[in-house]
């Protein structure tokens, strides 16, 4: 999923770098909730070794993994010249810093369906971009739609039953159904939206829950209520 955000980037950079001036071409991105940092090096490489690259998440550990991650890839032949151009701070994407800003690319990867207010948050990544910019999100629905023929599959019924057991059957609130309307409101126009589907293969319950719970939606219920 992550790639083909990426790659929607790419694309979209690509086809501005067509129709606009060098010097005005995109040259600043705001990546929020960049958790340890996988996409910030992608990113400058998309938008080129002169460009900045400002990463940010909550977490203050996260940010020192990303660090440590740009400094690792960075010494890597061929990457040397994009580190001067990467940064990381500790922001809130609920309310992202503008410092730096009005940004010509702003990214997300999974990040929205952990805000509290994720409406609220795509209207202010709005105020964030320069006019023209580009704004690239991609989330985990609150309700994925059903694949065919999994409806009784021992996963969808164990997860149903977690769901139940946290109370949260049936009371995920549909935020997503407001987001274009939130994007027009902000003067956006929406290029592209698709639902993605990839195959998800778990081992076993265990590695499912410690997979959803530790880097998937059910990451902040986690945090909130502990392991125990």
């Amino acid at each position: 999923w992550t790639q083909n955000a990426l790659d929607a980037l790419r694309d979209a950079v690509n086809k501005d770098t067509k129709s606009e001036p060098a010097d005005i071409a995109p040259s600043s991105a705001l990546v929020l909730c960049c958790g340890p940092g996988h996409e910030l090096l992608p990113i400058a490489k998309i938008l080129g070794p002169t460009s900045k690259v400002l990463g940010t998440d909550l977490a203050p550990g996260m940010i020192a993994a990303a660090r440590e991650r740009i400094e690792l890839e960075c010494e890597k032949e061929g990457n040397i010249i994009y580190k001067e151009c990467i940064t990381t701070e500790v922001g809130d994407a609920q309310d992202p810093p503008g410092a730096g800003g009005p940004y010509h690319v702003i990214f997300s990867a999974f990040g929205l369906q952990q805000l509290p207010r994720p409406i609220s948050a795509v209207e202010s990544w709005f105020d964030r971009m320069q006019p023209g910019g580009i704004c690239v999100f991609i989330y985990w629905p609150p309700h994925p739609p059903k694949i065919t023929g999994e409806d009784d599959s021992p996963f969808e019924v164990w997860g149903d039953l977690v769901k139940r057991k946290l109370g949260k059957e049936n009371k995920e609130d549909p935020w997503d159904e407001n987001i274009q309307d939130a994007i027009a409101a902000a003067g956006g126009e929406i290029m592209h939206d698709e639902s993605i589907v990839h195959e998800m293969c778990w081992n076993n319950a265990k590695d499912l829950f410690d997979g959803m719970s530790r880097a998937g939606p059910w990451h902040a219920l986690r945090l909130r209520r502990g392991d125990e």
